[in-house]
């Protein structure tokens, strides 16, 4: 069972790993965008990264663009950046810079959870 974070914001992306993202629900009513990285829990460098989902419920807009070749010769070191939130009346934006690319996705609300797989 995944275990609750805290809000995205709260932990540090920097040398995380992207592992896998999803944009899911265009044939229902609420589209919903997943991040899937493995991310230092704490500021220990030394300990095992975990893995975490990022989930966006209701995403009214995202933007992506990656060089792939980048991101998977970035990967062993961490090729995520830096994650950044903005805030609207009505959404949260989150802004993941790479290594490689940016992901940006606007959503009624995001969680972060860590996962067991």
């Amino acid at each position: 069972m995944p275990t609750p974070a805290e809000g995205p914001d709260e932990i540090n992306w920097h040398d995380g790993v992207l592992v896998d993202l999803r944009i899911s629900g265009f044939a229902e009513g609420e589209q919903e965008f997943t991040l899937i990285v493995d991310l230092y829990p704490d500021a220990d460098v030394h300990a095992p990264r975990r893995r975490y989902r990022c989930i966006g419920t209701n995403v009214s807009r995202f933007v992506m663009s990656g060089d792939i070749g980048r991101l998977l010769k970035n990967r062993s070191s961490g090729n995520i950046d830096l994650l950044r939130m903005e805030y609207t009346a009505d959404t949260e934006i989150l802004v993941v810079c790479l290594f490689g690319g940016t992901i940006e996705v606007e959503a009624r609300s995001f969680r972060l959870m860590e996962s067991t797989t």
